[in-house]
C-alpha cells in the first residue's frame, strides 16, 4: 500500500511538472492561477506533498488538461457510472430529489468528519509582522501580526511565535525571508540559535558565552559591554516548512469551524 501511495504521488508530481512546462508557466504563475503559494507548487512537483482534491480542478484548468488526464485514467464514464445515470433518469422526480438530498447529507457528514479530524491535527501560533535581523537590527519592541494555523508536529507544538528573518548573516542556515518557529524562553544553551533583543533591536544569532555568532563568515561576532541591554526572547526551533501550512481546503474547513 505504501509503495502504491508513493507511485501515486510521483504520478501527480510528473503530471504537474510536465503540464506546467507544456503550458509555459513558471511556478509562481501557476500558484497564482490555482490560488496557492509557490512553495506548495514546488512541493507538489518534487513529490514532497500532493495537492488536495479540492485543488485538482483548478490545477487542471491552469494546465489546460482534463481531470481524467491528471489522474491517469481513460476519458469518459465507467460502465457503473452509466448504469447509475440510467437508473437516475428512470426515476420519478420525487425519488430523484430524495437521492439528491441523501447525496448532500452524505457530503455534509463527510465534511463534518474531516473538520473534526483536522481540529486535532492543527495548532494556532502568533505570526509576527516584525523581523529579526540576520545582519542589521530591526525593532522587536511591539506586537504586530496575527494568529495563523499550522499542522501540528513536534516543533509546531512547542512553538509560541513565528518570526521572519531579515538579512544574510545567518546563511546558509537561514535565508533572507525565511520564517522560523520560536519557543519563548529567556535562556539558551551554548550553540543554540535564538532571538535576541539588543538595545531595542531584534537579531537571530547563535548563542556563545563570548557573544552572538553569525553563520555567514563575512559577519563578525557581536560582542557586548556592560552598557548594552541584551535579552533573549526565544529559542529558534527551525524553519516553517511548506508542508506545515494547511492546504486551501483545510483552511476552508478551519474557517467554517470559526476557531
Amino acid at each position: 500500500m505504501k509503495e502504491r501511495t508513493s507511485e501515486g504521488i510521483e504520478r501527480y508530481a510528473r503530471a504537474i511538472r510536465e503540464g506546467r512546462s507544456a503550458a509555459g508557466l513558471n511556478q509562481q504563475q501557476m500558484a497564482d492561477l490555482v490560488g496557492v503559494s509557490r512553495a506548495a507548487v514546488a512541493g507538489w512537483e518534487i513529490g514532497h506533498s500532493r495537492p488536495d482534491l479540492d485543488a485538482v480542478p483548478r490545477i487542471c484548468k491552469a494546465l489546460g488538461i482534463s481531470l481524467a488526464s491528471f489522474f491517469g485514467v481513460k476519458e469518459g464514464i465507467t460502465r457503473e457510472e452509466r448504469s447509475l445515470v440510467k437508473t437516475y433518469r428512470a426515476m420519478e422526480e420525487a425519488d430523484r430529489q430524495a437521492i439528491r438530498w441523501q447525496a448532500e447529507a452524505l457530503m455534509q457528514r463527510r465534511r463534518a468528519f474531516r473538520a473534526e479530524e483536522l481540529k486535532s491535527r492543527v495548532v494556532r501560533i502568533y505570526r509576527s509582522d516584525l523581523s529579526a535581523a540576520a545582519g542589521f537590527g530591526g525593532a522587536l519592541d511591539a506586537e504586530r501580526g496575527e494568529k495563523v494555523w499550522l499542522i501540528a508536529d513536534e516543533r509546531t507544538g512547542r512553538a509560541d511565535e513565528i518570526i521572519s528573518v531579515n538579512g544574510h548573516s545567518m546563511e546558509p542556515t537561514f535565508q533572507d525571508g525565511d520564517e522560523v518557529l520560536v519557543e519563548h524562553t529567556d535562556s539558551l544553551r551554548e550553540g543554540e540559535i535564538g532571538i535576541f533583543l539588543v538595545d531595542g533591536e531584534g537579531y537571530i544569532k547563535e548563542y556563545r558565552r563570548e557573544g552572538l555568532v553569525s553563520h555567514n563568515p563575512a559577519y563578525p561576532m557581536m560582542r557586548f559591554s556592560e552598557g548594552n541591554d541584551i535579552r533573549c526572547l526565544g529559542r529558534v526551533l527551525g524553519k516553517v516548512r511548506p508542508e506545515q501550512w494547511p492546504t486551501e481546503s483545510q483552511m476552508e474547513l478551519l474557517s467554517e469551524m470559526r476557531l
